[in-house]
C-alpha cells in the first residue's frame, strides 16, 4: 500500500470523522463470492472497509458503504451481481471509512440502519447520511429469503460497533472488531468510546457465537474464519497483557515502544493502518483511560 495512504488511513480511523481522505485515484472495487447470495466487495489498496452484500430478487443489502467518492464503482460492482436498488445499508460504526458513502449510495427507498450511538456520533452529518432506523441491542431484518441478525456490540473499537449474521448462508461481518490477516494489528479509538476490555470481552463473546464453519467478512483485509479470529483473540490478550505487565514494572510508553513486541509478534504491524508502535502506544492510553 501507498505510504500517504496508511497515513490517511490512520487519520480517518482514528477520528472518525472530519479527516482527511486518503487519495482514492485509481481504487477499485474487487467483488468476491462468499457463500449464497452474500459477497464482499473490496476497495484495492484497503482505503475503504469491506462491504457485504445481499443480492437478491428484493434488491440490495449492504453492510457499510466505504467513501463516496467510491459509489459509482461500487455500483457497478453491484450491477455485476444482479439487478435492483439499495434498500437497506448497514452500518457496523461511524468511521467514515466505513459509512461516508451512505447518502451517495442511498436510492428514495433506501433504509440506513445502524445502533443508536451511530446516530448519535453522526449528527453532525447530513440528514441523508444519517441512519433511519436504529437499535440499542439486536435487530434482525428479513431481505431476499435471509435473516440478517444485527447485534449491538458496544465499546469495543468504538462504541457504535454491530456485527451482522446472514444466518442461512452462515456469515458474519464484524466491522472493525476483527482485521483479517497473520501479520494486522487493530485500533480501538478510544475517543469513539472504544476500550480495550471491551474488545476483548466482544471478541470472546463472538468466538462462543459464530459457527465453527462460519465466512468471517472482517472490517479490513481478506475474508477470513473463525481460526482467524482466534488467531486475532490470542494476539490482542498476549500483547496487550505485555505491556500492561512493563506499564505496572514501571516502564514508560517510550521505553515499551523502544523495546518493541517479543519475538512472537515482532514482524506484525509492518502491513496495514496500525504498526506495532502505535498499538503498543494504544494499548498504554487505553490502559489509562480503562
Amino acid at each position: 500500500m501507498d505510504f500517504s495512504k496508511i497515513v490517511f488511513l490512520i487519520m480517518i480511523v482514528c477520528s472518525g470523522v472530519n479527516a482527511q481522505k486518503p487519495d482514492l485515484t485509481g481504487v477499485r472495487i474487487l467483488t468476491h463470492p462468499v457463500n449464497r447470495n452474500v459477497y464482499m466487495l473490496e476497495a484495492t489498496g484497503d482505503v475503504a472497509g469491506n462491504i457485504a452484500v445481499l443480492a437478491g430478487p428484493e434488491g440490495f443489502l449492504l453492510v457499510d458503504s466505504q467513501f463516496s467518492e467510491l459509489a459509482d464503482s461500487i455500483r457497478f460492482a453491484l450491477r455485476s451481481i444482479h439487478a435492483g436498488q439499495v434498500e437497506y445499508i448497514i452500518n457496523t460504526h461511524y468511521h467514515e471509512d466505513h459509512s461516508d458513502g451512505n447518502q451517495a449510495l442511498r436510492t428514495p427507498s433506501t433504509a440506513i440502519v445502524a445502533s443508536s450511538n451511530m446516530r448519535k456520533r453522526s449528527s453532525q452529518r447530513s440528514q441523508e447520511a444519517q441512519p433511519d432506523i436504529t437499535f440499542e441491542r439486536e435487530l434482525s431484518v428479513f431481505f431476499n429469503d435471509e435473516e440478517v441478525k444485527l447485534i449491538h456490540l458496544p465499546r469495543g473499537h468504538t462504541d457504535t460497533d454491530v456485527v451482522v449474521f446472514f444466518t442461512k448462508a452462515n456469515v458474519v461481518h464484524l466491522g472493525d472488531l476483527y482485521n483479517a490477516g497473520i501479520s494486522s494489528f487493530p485500533n480501538v479509538d478510544l475517543k469513539a468510546g472504544g476500550t480495550l476490555q471491551g474488545l476483548l470481552k466482544n471478541i470472546a463473546k463472538l468466538i462462543g457465537m459464530i459457527p465453527s464453519d462460519a465466512q468471517i467478512i472482517p472490517g479490513h483485509y481478506e475474508l477470513s474464519d473463525l481460526a482467524g479470529l482466534k488467531a486475532c483473540q490470542e494476539m490482542l490478550i498476549y500483547t496487550i497483557g505485555f505491556v500492561k505487565s512493563r506499564k505496572e514494572a514501571g516502564f514508560t510508553l517510550e521505553q515499551i515502544t523502544k523495546e518493541g513486541f517479543p519475538e512472537k509478534y515482532r514482524s506484525w504491524g509492518r502491513t496495514g493502518y496500525t504498526s506495532a508502535d502505535e498499538w503498543i502506544e494504544n494499548i498504554y492510553r487505553g490502559l489509562i483511560e480503562n
